[in-house]
């Protein structure tokens, strides 16, 4: 009778149903550790009410899922290769080369791995975070999602910037969300140098102070920043509550202006050339006397 169960038990069926076992509690050991993460997740979010602590909790949720699972497959395809008797047999030569091999796959997963420890640490250090407004490359985007091997970038028209993690550490990167999404919208205009630069501070604060796109802070800023050969370069200042408020707080304010200055019949900037030549004046002078120059 034991002979039997023994023979049973390493019949190929009963292989078979084994691993069909294990891959199944697998997936759901996979999914369970979701749930619970998410669960936890969802606790602490219900705890939190400062939005920049509410994203970092988000983000490390992401990647947190994303080892777990991770770690919940490579256990399960583990045990799955030991159930079939050619892999057993061959257990200590594995242990005992395992060094070698772990070796030669670390070298050619370098990048690989890189990349995970590098998604890792983003996750806790939080240079990003997710949805934060970043510029990377001289892109502006928002991070729409952060993986173990590469981040996510959704530019302001739709494009995907897919950054490798292990780059991203190592990057310079702008985030106009972290701390403070708040950000002081900067409008450099050139006017002609007959402008009225008293009316022209009055359209601006009027058009900011009229927008939605104003947070209400502070007063709006109007500063002549430079005189060039041409122009007047003024800069309006406004406050605006995100990056995007900002941009439009901008055109706005362009805008506004520009039907000002055609309502009004004001000129834009021109160039203007004085030339001064003497010999000119003198023919001149001398056309006007009577007297023939030839």
């Amino acid at each position: 009778m034991k002979s039997e169960i023994t023979r049973l038990i390493g019949s190929p069926f009963w292989i078979l149903i084994k691993s069909g076992v294990i891959v199944v509690a697998t997936y759901l050991g996979a999914k369970l550790t979701k749930y619970l993460l998410d669960r936890w997740s969802q606790r602490r979010l219900n705890q939190l009410k400062d939005k920049q602590k509410t994203t970092a909790v988000t983000t490390q949720m992401e990647v947190f899922r994303r080892v777990g699972g991770l770690f919940i497959w490579f256990i399960g395809i583990i045990i799955l290769v030991s159930q079939f008797p050619v892999v057993r047999s061959l257990g200590v030569g594995l242990f005992a080369s395992a060094g070698v091999v772990g070796l030669v796959i670390g070298l050619a997963a370098q990048n690989t791995l890189s990349n995970m420890i590098a998604g890792i640490v983003l996750s806790f250090s939080q240079p990003l975070r997710l949805g934060d407004a970043v510029i990377m490359d001289d892109d502006f985007g928002y991070v729409e999602e952060i993986t173990l091997m590469q981040t996510f970038i959704r530019t302001w028209d739709n494009r995907r910037i897919i950054v490798p993690n292990d780059v991203l550490s190592n990057r310079i990167v702008q985030n106009w969300s972290i701390k403070d999404p708040k950000l002081l919208a900067a409008t450099i205009i050139y006017l002609d140098y007959g402008a009225d630069i008293e009316k022209i501070r009055e359209w601006i604060k009027e058009a900011v102070t009229e927008s939605e796109y104003w947070n209400g802070e502070g007063e709006p800023g109007v500063q002549v920043m430079d005189f060039t050969e041409k122009t007047i370069k003024v800069r309006a200042l406004a406050w605006a509550d995100d990056p995007p408020s900002a941009w439009n707080l901008r055109c706005e304010i362009r805008e506004k202006l520009i039907e000002h200055f055609r309502e009004e019949g004001l000129e834009f900037p021109k160039f203007r050339v004085e030339m001064e030549r003497p010999e000119f004046e003198t023919f001149e002078e001398n056309v006007e006397s009577g007297i023939d120059s030839s």
